[in-house]
């Protein structure tokens, strides 16, 4: 049983007990290997309590990684234990938020005390994440905002500073911001800082100087950048596909599946469901509201990027998944006011994340890829798309497009252009 299987064995489970079936009849060596998985019948909540009423409470611009909270968590050195030990195993879990460039921004006004622009979700939110302490971080909003930087140029710190400053002046907000006395908040003795401006910009040169301004920093950042570029990539020929092909949404995305193939050089299932969903609703998703037949063309480009780097977002969260934090398994949240990017966030049901120090994390939704597939009646030959000569075909594209990734954007971002007008 490969680890194909233990996958699919792991996105049926419906109680520990599957997952312990699945984990021990594997003979794939599954040493090293951490599995979350979220399950119907099992009672265990693993999020934070306070947060939990939020996440239930309807509109909220928090988003879960996972779509249930009921979470099985395994290992094998958990098992392990499990079967040595007849008490309750318990280990230490991890979380954090991730804020993006919106939320950032927010919370440098709210810092300032320019609450001109903050609604009442906004500044609620703002104000929760004071009173319930909850953990956050900014590596997305960095991430986002490496779109700024050229790494081709060596930087020092002042360089960088004077170059961006609106992202260091949001670093400094957001470590003041993480300082804030919790306790004096909740009682009304307004925002107390536990740190002072010069601590904070000192935290905040030292992230800086860390990650933009040595090779390790940009050799991480490239990485993103590039998958961020894939993602540009995919989202142009799925629009090229949509105004250019006349076909139904099933032969669409056939083509689309094909482009993957031949252009992307991935197959990236979150994205090809949220693209048939899009066909099927022909440009009623949030995210893509501003594209549309013979439509504006100018800032099209920037415009795709953002999209993609919407995109990028649970990737992010996936890649975070396995780092090492304060707890044994880590849980991944996002922060967001935009309508779009949680549009795409919820529209994939994560069921199972299964990873290790080399490998992953591989993520399953709820409904398997077959299942989705055959349940829209459409016609995919994944066999002929994940047989040994596709898997080669599409790990020769990536390798060009990893070097020539730019140029070849342009080219299809112009068949685009036309395919719109």
């Amino acid at each position: 049983m490969g680890i194909d299987t233990v996958l699919y064995g792991l996105s049926k489970s419906e109680s520990p007990r599957d997952i312990l079936t699945t984990w021990k009849n594997s003979d794939f060596d599954m040493s090293g290997f951490k599995a979350i998985v979220a399950l119907d019948n099992y009672s265990k909540g693993a999020y934070p309590s306070n947060l939990i009423k939020y996440l239930k409470s309807g509109d909220t611009d928090f988003i879960p990684y996972f779509h249930s909270e009921n979470l099985y968590f395994t290992d094998d050195q958990l098992l392990n234990k499990m079967f040595s030990s007849k008490e309750n195993v318990e280990f230490p879990v991890d979380y954090s938020i991730m804020v993006d460039t919106n939320y950032a921004s927010y919370i440098h006004q709210f810092i300032k005390s320019d609450y001109s622009d903050l609604d009442n979700t906004r500044f609620n939110t703002i104000a929760l994440l004071i009173r319930e302490e909850f953990r956050y971080d900014y590596w997305f909003y960095i991430l986002e905002n490496s779109k700024l930087v050229d790494f081709d140029k060596a930087f020092d710190l002042n360089e960088f500073k004077k170059g961006h400053s609106d992202m260091h002046a949001n670093l400094v907000s957001l470590e003041l911001f993480k300082s804030i006395d919790s306790d004096a908040f909740k009682n009304n003795e307004g925002i107390k800082y536990t740190i002072s401006k010069s601590e904070a910009i000192e935290r905040a040169d030292y992230l800086i100087e860390n990650l933009f301004c040595g090779e390790g920093g940009k050799e991480f950042f490239h990485q993103f950048s590039f998958l961020q570029k894939q993602m540009k990539l995919f989202l142009i020929g799925m629009l090229e596909i949509n105004f250019k092909s006349g076909k139904s949404e099933k032969n669409k995305l056939v083509e689309l599946f094909d482009y993957m193939n031949e252009v992307v050089g991935a197959y990236l299932d979150r994205e090809i469901r949220i693209s048939y969903e899009y066909f099927k609703k022909n440009s009623n998703l949030k995210i893509f509201n501003k594209i549309q037949r013979n439509g504006k063309i100018d800032g099209l480009s920037e415009l795709l990027s953002n999209i993609a780097w919407d995109f990028v977002a649970p990737r992010a969260m996936e890649f975070f998944l396995r780092l090492d934090t304060e707890g044994r398994f880590f849980l991944p949240f996002f922060l967001s006011h935009d309508g779009g990017l949680k549009e795409v966030l919820n529209m994939y049901d994560a069921k199972a994340v299964l990873y290790s120090e080399n490998i992953g994390p591989l993520t399953v939704s709820r409904i398997g890829s077959v299942e989705y597939f055959e349940s829209e009646k459409c016609k995919i030959d994944l066999n002929y798309y994940f047989s040994p000569e596709s898997l080669r075909k599409r790990a020769d594209v990536l390798d060009k497009n990893r070097e020539n990734i730019d140029s070849i954007t342009q080219r299809k971002y112009e068949d685009l252009l036309s395919a719109i007008s």
